[in-house]
């Protein structure tokens, strides 16, 4: 009999480490107003999610088994949040977190549970869990709105996010060690999501671009690059994110030189860009790219000339071909060489339509 019940104790604590795995942690609230969740605001033990009997608060909302891991350490939030605050002041940053999410897993309801996970968010972050900081921030943000500085949460964010895709992961030795950007997409996402007027929203859409450019995620990035500008066209980002999306077309067009699809977009996107902002810090590299781009496109074009005059000896198609090449590219390198050809042409396409 005392192996059984020592076994459905067991089963009943895996079962509540079940719960908390799969987010149900945090018990939703129906009926609650924003306002019940101001930690300015009082609530009395009856109010939070237990009732005093006897001096002791007793939980109503959450039950913790004996071996329980998030079981707090006192019988009160307003305990527990000062124990978790005097640890926090001493240093114990690891201690602190789990006491502050004792609290707040215990008492989700209570005055001090929407400082208490924000804290909890800056415990992790200190200790350089970075990933785990956002998330924890996140589930602030959806829980207790209203209650916190808002922007300077969305802030912090901001900061984690840039750590994880600048942070250096797989060091060893001599071995700088790579980085990871795509992991910190989905957080810069996230700050859209939650924040889509923030003063850093613009900055925010670009490092999107930028990440998925660090991974070679090319049509992801021009993506991401576009919509900046389309959102947030007065930004300083606009033009960071014109040049990065000339720029990756680019790149893309180094990849396949035989793709004029491509190359017509990047000339196009590198224009754009040049007249669009004549004095960005860019205009050099911009230019550049821009006459690379136009050599090889006349360069593409006369080729197709040369094949319908020497190869496919077809003179009506070739001498169409030469006029719109001189036509399109007045200025190239084979310009001259094209409007000899054409005068020799002339002649034989005029006996052709006889």
């Amino acid at each position: 009999m005392k192996h059984r019940m020592v076994l459905a104790l067991i089963g009943a604590g895996f079962l509540a480490l079940a719960g908390v795995a799969q987010g149900q942690m945090y018990p939703s609230a129906p009926g609650r107003d924003v306002d019940s969740f101001s930690p300015s605001k009082k609530t009395r033990p009856s109010e939070a999610t237990g009732v005093e009997k006897n001096g002791v608060y007793d939980e109503t909302e959450v039950k913790h088994s004996w071996f329980s891991f998030t079981k707090p350490s006192e019988k009160t939030p307003e305990a527990q949040f000062e124990r978790a605050e005097k640890l926090r002041q001493a240093g114990l940053f690891k201690s602190a977190g789990k006491a502050y999410f004792a609290l707040v897993i215990t008492w989700p309801r209570s005055a001090q549970a929407a400082i208490s996970q924000q804290r909890y968010a800056e415990m992790l972050a200190v200790r350089g869990l970075n990933e785990d900081a956002f998330d924890e921030y996140d589930k602030l943000i959806d829980k207790y709105v209203g209650s916190f500085d808002y922007t300077s949460i969305i802030e912090e964010q901001f900061k984690l996010a840039q750590k994880v895709m600048n942070r250096r992961k797989g060091k060893f030795l001599l071995f700088g060690g790579w980085k990871a950007p795509e992991r910190a997409i989905p957080m810069f996402e996230s700050i859209l999501k939650h924040a889509p007027r923030w003063d850093g929203a613009a900055e925010a859409q670009y490092m999107i671009g930028v990440a998925n450019e660090m991974i070679d995620e090319m049509d992801l990035a021009i993506v991401a690059y576009m919509n900046t500008q389309h959102r947030y066209p007065e930004s300083p980002f606009a033009e960071k994110s014109g040049f990065g999306r000339a720029h990756c077309l680019y790149v893309m067009s180094e990849e396949s030189p035989n793709d004029e699809e491509t190359m017509e977009q990047a000339y196009a996107a590198v224009v754009a860009f040049l007249n669009t902002y004549p004095k960005s810090d860019h205009v050099e590299v911009a230019t550049a790219y821009r006459d690379t781009l136009l050599r090889k496109r006349a360069e593409i074009a006369y080729n197709r000339a040369v094949f319908y005059d020497k190869v496919a000896k077809q003179p009506k198609a070739a001498l169409m071909t030469y006029e719109n090449f001189v036509r399109m590219f007045p200025n190239s390198e084979w310009t001259e060489t094209a409007r000899g050809r054409i005068e020799q042409l002339r002649p034989l396409a005029e006996k052709a339509k006889k």
